[in-house]
């Protein structure tokens, strides 16, 4: 017996945009399947392996961050509240200056809702806007969603494979020591 498996695109969007955003809803699929294989105790989703360093709670609320800054903020012109920001520690983390804050102490359920919450409003988005072809923009330099919707992937694919390396971490530095 032979499994066939397959993306397909969002019915009612243009194929392409449809396609990248199934594709995003995918990736985030099989990150959290690969973390649902380890145990993820709530200590484990606020550790870092060195200060300042990465937590599987605060790469969380960036992949939710970056989604909502380049698909709300980029392609509609709606950038996050005060408020969302705060929950998602945006002002605290600094990525290239490898700063991540410590997360709040939740369980990873939190995590997922505050992502949830975030990737609603991005379906929303995408279908309010569409076309493949519009424009969004970021200074001097503008945007076709189809260029947002991929860096938006390949984004969480890089930071989804990243927490799952450090739940594995958390899970055998108990073993290492």
């Amino acid at each position: 017996m032979s499994i066939t498996l397959d993306v397909k695109p969002v019915a009612g969007l243009d194929p392409q945009v449809g396609l990248l955003l199934t594709m995003l809803d995918d990736g985030t699929k099989e990150w959290r399947e690969e973390l649902g294989e380890i145990e993820v105790p709530d200590e484990a989703v606020i550790w870092q392996p060195f200060p300042q360093g990465h937590s599987i709670g605060a790469v969380i609320l960036h992949i939710a961050s970056v989604e909502a800054f380049w698909l709300q903020g980029v392609a509609d012109g709606r950038p996050l509240s005060p408020e969302e920001r705060k929950i998602l520690l945006d002002d605290e983390t600094d990525q290239y200056a490898i700063r991540w804050p410590t997360p709040p102490r939740h369980p990873l359920a939190w995590f997922y809702e505050q992502h949830d919450r975030i990737r609603k409003e991005t379906h929303r988005t995408i279908q309010r806007l569409a076309d493949p072809e519009h424009l969004g923009r970021r200074g001097e330099r503008s945007y076709t969603l189809r260029w947002l919707l991929h860096h938006v992937i390949t984004h969480e694919a890089y930071h989804g494979g990243q927490a799952v390396l450090l739940a594995l971490q958390y899970a055998r530095r108990k073993h290492i020591c």
